[in-house]
């Protein structure tokens, strides 16, 4: 649910057709968890697909209604799905909606094509297949 004293776009004000910008975020370093900075100690920054696997990445890393500087519809709810069986049917489906809900908020994303859950012992990667403006993306997000 959205913040009504707040503006900004809500996904079902979005137009998929209209002209947006090109997609620009931070550089993020996906191994050591910080972000990048070119020699002179300057933020490096990314753009399109690679601009949106920084966006996800993010996006999936902040649970919702958590914190006050985000809006509500930013972040997911990942919290209720913590000591469950990630591979069972229902709770694979709910965590795909749960994803794609919170994916969905972004212009540049289209769809949400698939979510497959992988567990090696105690890490559980979620391999993201999504559509955006820019064409067909997968991205491994370790929660």
């Amino acid at each position: 649910m959205s913040n009504p004293f707040m503006k900004g776009n809500t996904p079902s004000s979005i137009d998929v057709n209209k002209n947006l910008p090109l997609c620009k975020e931070l550089a993020w370093d996906f191994q050591r968890d910080t972000y990048q900075y070119d020699r002179n100690g300057n933020h490096k920054y990314v753009t399109g697909n690679d601009a949106i696997k920084v966006w996800v990445w993010k996006t999936l890393r902040v649970e919702r209604y958590r914190y006050r500087a985000y809006y509500d519809d930013y972040g997911i709810e990942f919290e209720q799905f913590i000591g469950k069986k990630p591979n069972d049917t229902p709770s694979q489906y709910d965590l795909f909606e749960y994803v794609k809900d919170a994916l969905l908020v972004n212009p540049y994303i289209i769809n949400v094509d698939a979510v497959n859950v992988i567990q090696e012992h105690k890490i559980i990667t979620l391999q993201i297949e999504l559509q955006t403006i820019y064409g067909p993306n997968t991205i491994g997000v370790e929660v």
